[in-house]
């Protein structure tokens, strides 16, 4: 095998037989806790409440982070335009968890300079921001890469070309961070299964079991086989996200809407015509509500908007007037690059959870809550992608009081998800195998220590190092390691949530993808048919990144 400084572990894989293993077991025990919902939350209290040594269950409808979780403007951050609503708490929440986050999953939230440019049409002047800053300083106790500085417009311009409109005072400097939103959820799933949790995806709750007026568990329906399972649970934790709902109107006490979903879009952009060093953020000419350009690898990200949804929940995308919209703040911002519908390569569309209320969409809180109904469904509402470890250590909490004063059962240990996420260290340059310098920085970036398999792969089989689509750099090994590691079912798994094919070149890699569902075929018992169908969904999910496309100049 090639040269690697790491060992290559084997535990209980993360594969489509353990996933089958795992079904049987739902069938077959009852469960301390079971979590509803394979997002970021419900995973985060899935590995949370089997760490401290409950009997946990998860099943996800669709793949792991495949809504929310997946189409976020994959920032880690301590949210510093709510301290313009005065959520003092809420920023130094999610100041805590950005520096907890650093620390635990290095190699996944990594630290991002942000600029916020002043202009003199502002409303937010240089002396408003820089006390806004100094107390976003503070609420993360000093404790962030460093302190906000203030540069001034030569300094700012000489930072980022990209600052051409006129009347900019200066620029703030300060820190954030990003992260892999669909990576993050996997890492965590894993640490879920590792610590003892059962776990599958592709498993829809189709019913609440109740008896004597108490939720006991849930019918689960295999969505790949068509089989119905009976699961019993102690306490059953709904983290669905925007469809908490829809399991709430299964219980008996449901007493109305938790959740509004609101739309947030993004617009992918190849790096060299949008570049920028920093994550830079820009307002709206037309309503002053902030978005922000966002590097990633060899693209840039523009977004997010923040507007009612009362569509699809499961297909989101953006369309013709959410386009027109960023495109007229990022000319009126960037002038210079002269940035045409021609530019885009991809959209995606993502929706937020946020807490039902009325008024505007653009002042809703961001805090969770979290609710335990008469019938014993606990739910939760709310939140964010920063504060997920966090919401699952309040969830987890709720449900060990439960557990304990209803049913007998105590934690065998206290909540550890402040430690090290395993998996999410950063490691140094083992892949002198690969001579590419995009391929080596992605894999080492993507899987750590787990790159030695896509090594050992490539060794195996050398067809394998090919690129899945010329220009990126994820290989045709990562279709092996996905399924085998990663519980893949599906096409729209690999080039959607495993890789980022789909966002990443015009047209989603369409033309590769029969290549991929070719692979896939044999490791997940595929038949012609099957890998057409496959290909149609694949096919459809593109044209969601397109959508926006039909009927533009109409």
């Amino acid at each position: 095998m090639a040269e690697w400084p790491f060992s290559l572990t084997c535990p209980r894989p993360f594969s489509p037989a353990t996933r089958r293993e795992n079904l049987d077991a739902l069938a077959t025990e009852t469960f301390d806790i079971l979590v509803i919902g394979g997002g970021i939350t419900g995973v985060a209290v899935a590995r949370d409440a089997a760490l401290r040594g409950y009997r946990t269950a998860l099943v996800e409808k669709r793949d792991f982070g495949f809504g929310t979780s997946s189409r976020s403007s994959r920032m880690i951050h301590g949210g510093l335009r709510y301290l313009e609503n005065y959520e003092f708490g809420l920023v130094l929440e999610c100041c805590n968890e950005r520096r907890r986050l650093r620390k635990i999953a290095p190699r996944l939230v990594r630290p991002l300079p942000f600029l916020y440019p002043v202009y003199s049409d502002q409303k937010t002047g240089p002396i408003k921001l820089r006390m806004g800053l100094t107390l976003y300083d503070a609420l993360g106790l000093f404790q962030n890469v460093q302190r906000h500085r203030w540069l001034d417009a030569d300094e700012a311009r000489a930072r980022e070309s990209t600052l051409a409109r006129p009347g900019l005072l200066g620029a703030a400097r300060f820190y954030d961070a990003r992260t892999d939103d669909a990576r993050l959820t996997m890492l965590v799933a894993k640490a879920a299964h590792a610590a003892g949790a059962i776990v599958a995806n592709y498993a829809e709750v189709v019913g609440l079991r109740q008896a004597g007026g108490k939720v006991q568990g849930a019918w689960v329906r295999d969505r790949i086989t068509g089989r119905d399972i009976e699961v019993r649970a102690r306490v059953v934790v709904n983290a669905t996200g925007v469809w908490v709902d829809s399991i709430r109107q299964q219980d008996a006490h449901y007493k109305g809407i938790t959740v509004r979903p609101t739309k947030g879009i993004h617009l992918v952009f190849w790096r060299e015509r949008l570049p920028s060093h920093h994550a830079i953020a820009f307002d709206s000419p037309r309503d002053g509500r902030h978005a922000f350009l966002i590097p990633w690898g060899q693209h840039t990200i523009a977004g997010t908007t923040d507007t009612d949804y009362t569509g699809d929940l499961d297909h989101p995308a953006a369309d013709r007037e959410d386009v027109a919209y960023m495109l007229e703040a990022l000319n009126h911002n960037f002038a210079d690059a002269r940035i045409g519908e021609a530019d885009i390569v991809s959209t995606f569309a993502g929706l937020r959870p946020l807490i039902y209320a009325e008024g505007g969409t653009y002042s809703i809180s961001r805090e969770h809550q979290i609710y335990r109904s008469p019938s014993g469904l606990i739910t939760v509402a709310g939140g964010k992608l920063t504060t997920h470890r966090l919401m699952a250590e309040q969830i987890v909490d709720l449900a060990a009081r439960v557990l304990a004063r209803e049913h007998g059962v105590e934690a065998a240990r206290p909540c550890s998800t402040r430690q090290a996420l395993p998996g999410a260290e950063v490691v140094g340059d083992g892949a002198a195998w690969m001579e590419a310098p995009d391929v080596r920085a992605h894999l080492l970036d993507t899987y750590g220590a787990d790159a030695a398999w896509i090594a050992a792969y490539v060794e195996e089989n050398p067809a394998l190092g090919e690129r899945i689509v010329p220009g990126l750099p994820y290989l045709m090994a990562e279709v092996l390691y996905a399924v085998q590691h990663e519980m893949a079912l599906s096409l729209s798994d690999v080039l959607i949530r495993r890789t980022h094919v789909i966002y990443e070149v015009l047209g989603g890699g369409s033309d590769r993808a029969k290549a991929v569902a070719e692979l896939l075929a044999p490791r997940l018992g595929w038949t012609a048919a099957d890998v057409e169908r496959e290909l149609g969904e694949y096919s459809r999910q593109v044209a969601l990144t397109q959508a926006w496309r039909r009927g533009i100049g109409a």
